[in-house]
């Protein structure tokens, strides 16, 4: 009797087993844990996006011109009289003239001028020539600057100012930012530079769209 109760039994759990069939994570689990997985990597990457997002409306709210008035007289107390600080003004001066071979007397032969971020002009200029094919090309965009902060000592100078472009067609198709530069001075002339853009996201936007036009 105990036998043909077990047999009945067997016969039954087969055929409920043949009756409904076993979803795909039963037979295989590793499908279980695998749709688990890209599950997560679906929030987190939701996450980085939103997480992006805020980061770039923030970059772009700090910089509104109107949050940043200019000094009557940007030159830090006691930078007045530094040879640094005179040379960089010279630069400055030639630079809103459109002037490049004066711009030449105030930068070093080998200069090397950094420019942040993952756009077509990023990277470092390495001698005159890659400088000056730079601010042609920035002047291609119609580059302006209002000086925020000079501040300098015997070797450098800090220069905090607002960049905007004038070449775009409309606002959105220019950049207008807070840009700081540290320049480092020997004998007399500009030899390095490090630029640091007010929003990074907007610099890489504005170069690859405005420099891909033909």
């Amino acid at each position: 009797m105990k036998t043909v109760n077990k047999v009945i039994g067997l016969s039954a759990t087969l055929a409920i087993a043949l009756a409904v069939p076993l979803s795909a994570e039963v037979l295989r689990p590793e499908l279980a844990t695998s749709k688990t997985t890209n599950h997560s990597h679906e929030e987190a990457q939701m996450s980085h996006n939103q997480q992006l997002a805020s980061a770039i409306s923030d970059a772009h709210a700090i910089n509104q011109a109107e949050n940043w008035p200019k000094p009557v007289n940007p030159v830090a107390p006691g930078s007045d009289e530094s040879p640094a600080l005179k040379v960089v003004q010279g630069f400055f001066a030639a630079y809103g003239a459109g002037d490049m071979e004066a711009i030449k007397q105030y930068v070093a032969e080998d200069v090397e001028w950094h420019i942040p971020g993952r756009h077509r002009l990023a990277g470092t200029k390495r001698g005159i020539t890659e400088f000056t094919e730079f601010f042609a090309k920035l002047g291609e965009a119609g580059f302006k600057a209002e000086v925020m902060m000079l501040a300098a000592n015997e070797h450098y100078v800090i220069d905090a100012h607002r960049g905007y472009s004038t070449a775009g067609d409309s606002a959105q198709q220019n950049i207008d930012l807070n840009w700081i530069l540290l320049y480092q001075i020997e004998d007399g002339k500009i030899k390095r530079v490090q630029n640091f853009s007010g929003n990074q996201y907007a610099s890489d936007a504005f170069f690859d769209s405005f420099f891909a036009q033909p």
